[in-house]
């Protein structure tokens, strides 16, 4: 079964890189392993130190519930110098925040309006909106949480921390570049001017051009960044960009430094995809990335300061991924799974500990378990038996990413994020 992580909207094709490539944090399938995927390098890859801006992207994902107002602050906590955040219009034309074109992932909406499918964003009035939980379906401590409003997000930024906002697929929201330029106007925040942290204090990105220019025809001085992602574009692209755009995002898995330095020799800056593995910060770090993006800012500026990434890791890491076996993805006893390894000499109680993929998908670990020194743990999304060195989750549905790659990551019981792998999927 295909499957694509609705939260991982940066993932590269494996068509776009070698299949030998294995770093530290990145596991990568070789071809005669289309059933797993490799062990990581236990070691770490240097970091260039760098003061590029880190952006959260829909605030704290890994670890709220996106593009609510308690994932914001939650960036903010870890020092995010920028917040991202989609843009989509209601039925009644006002601005809110909402990455997929229907509400029915990250709200409660079939059960609110059950007879209004497909749910779309533009479908419902503000006042409806408000009325569905965006939390609870990422853990119950977020009941409650709401879709947020443009105006609810500049305040809770307030002055010091930068925005970052996508026109997101701006036909189904028509007339949302003008209207995101009337209420930036109203706000006073369309001056052009950059903050300390060297981040602009509004850009606005998108993949429709069109509608960066309807933006720009309201708003000049607000810097414009085209979102390609993937690859770095052709040397004619990216001087045909420079002349009217501040930037351009690309996935350090699928560019060379060399490729950044073209990007910069047009006078334009460069802005990560997602990336969450301390391998893909550093990887990003090392190119020369201006502007880092993540589902996790605290980690990426640890990274990035030299810092440990993670300072309440226990020893247990996430050694590999095997979102593909052989037969369907959630066969009794064989399903997909994540294998756990205990680093240390000791056991290691990993009861009540979670993983989480890119788009919020959960898998848990039952109490007691206990990984012995140097062993491993396999844990499952399908049913089977549960054994000592396998916990099954019994669910009825796979969602490892199996046909580009994905992030996962690794939780205690008392939510304190233990480690974060990427994988490739060739």
């Amino acid at each position: 079964m295909n499957k694509v992580s609705m939260l991982g909207c940066a993932a590269v094709a494996g068509a776009a890189l070698t299949t030998s490539l294995t770093v530290a944090g990145i596991a990568q399938a070789s071809p005669d392993r289309a059933a797993g995927i490799a062990q990581a390098s236990p070691d770490r890859a240097a970091v260039k130190r760098t003061h590029a801006v880190i952006v959260g992207h829909r605030g704290s994902p890994g670890q709220a519930p996106e593009e609510t107002l308690a994932s914001y602050r939650n960036a903010m906590r870890e020092k995010a110098d920028v917040l991202e955040g989609d843009v989509q219009l209601t039925s009644d034309k006002q601005i809110v925040l909402l990455h997929d074109d229907t509400l029915a992932r990250t709200t409660d909406v079939e059960e609110v309006y059950p007879d209004r499918a497909p749910w779309r964003v533009g479908q419902f009035t503000l006042a409806e909106i408000k009325k569905l939980d965006a939390g609870s379906w990422f853990d119950r401590r977020y009941a409650g949480q709401r879709v947020p409003t443009l105006a609810e997000l500049l305040k809770v930024a307030g002055r010091n921390t930068g925005l970052s906002l996508e026109l997101k697929a701006p036909a189904n929201s028509p007339g949302v570049a003008t209207l995101l330029a009337k209420e930036l106007n109203a706000a006073r925040l369309t001056d052009g001017a950059t903050l300390r942290s060297g981040a602009y204090r509004v850009q606005v990105h998108s993949r429709d051009q069109a509608a960066l220019k309807e933006f720009h025809a309201s708003a000049p001085k607000v810097q414009l960044s085209y979102l390609t992602g993937g690859r770095m574009l052709p040397d004619g692209e990216l001087a045909s960009l420079a002349g009217w755009t501040v930037g351009v995002y690309a996935h350090p898995r699928a560019t060379s430094a060399a490729d950044v330095e073209r990007a910069h020799a047009k006078g334009l800056k460069v802005i990560s995809d997602p990336v969450d593995s301390p391998a893909e910060v550093a990887m990003a770090a090392n190119q020369g990335y201006d502007w880092v993006t993540s589902n996790f800012a605290g980690t990426a500026r640890r990274i990035l300061a030299g810092r440990t990434p993670f300072p309440s890791a226990r020893g247990v890491v996430v050694d590999s991924v095997f979102p593909n076996p052989s037969g369907d993805d959630v066969q009794p006893d064989n399903s997909e799974h994540v294998l756990l390894r205990n680093t240390t000499s000791r056991p290691v109680d990993v009861g009540g500990a979670y993983l989480r993929d890119q788009a919020g998908n959960l898998m848990r670990i039952g109490d007691g378990y206990v990984i012995p020194p140097g062993s491993l743990l396999r844990v499952h999304v399908g049913p089977g038996t549960n054994r000592p060195d396998a916990y099954y989750n019994g669910l009825a549905v796979g969602f490892l990413n199996n046909t580009s790659g994905d992030t996962v990551s690794l939780f205690g019981a008392d939510h304190s994020l233990l480690d974060v792998q990427s994988y490739i999927v060739p």
